[in-house]
């Protein structure tokens, strides 16, 4: 499973409680989020009108808010909590291996949501832990 994913940053190069917009080997345009000492990866386009999430704002509850119209993405899941955006956001599998930040998989496209956020394993990761996803 470990060679699905690949190094797209450092991660020193992702700003506490901010954000790095990255692309993967195949296009993928991946806005990576530090917030509160965990890093998690959403596509870099807003399901409302397709601006880039790496130019919105971490908030303190977790939510990563758009910089045009303000819909907010849970950082966690991408679950909407705010429109007016009505889809949640793709989000991808995290790991930290050495200092580096590596993305793997989608785990959700707005199309396939499964309403009760289950999908969250491996989508987030402590800096600190340095192993498995939380």
């Amino acid at each position: 499973m470990i060679s699905s994913f690949e190094p797209v940053a450092r991660l020193h190069e992702i700003p506490e409680e901010g954000v790095l917009g990255v692309m993967k080997e195949n296009g993928d345009r991946i806005c990576l989020i530090r917030h509160r000492n965990r890093v998690s990866a959403m596509a870099n386009n807003c399901t409302h009108q397709d601006f880039e999430m790496s130019l919105g704002d971490v908030l303190p509850d977790g939510t990563l808010q758009c910089a045009w119209h303000g819909a907010r993405f849970d950082c966690a899941t991408g679950e909407v909590r705010q429109g007016p955006a009505a889809n949640p956001i793709t989000m991808y599998e995290v790991i930290l291996e050495d200092g580096q930040v590596l993305v793997g998989p989608a785990w959700r496209s707005p199309d396939t949501v499964n309403g009760d956020g289950s999908h969250a394993p491996g989508s987030t990761q402590s800096p600190s832990a340095g192993g498995g996803a939380t």
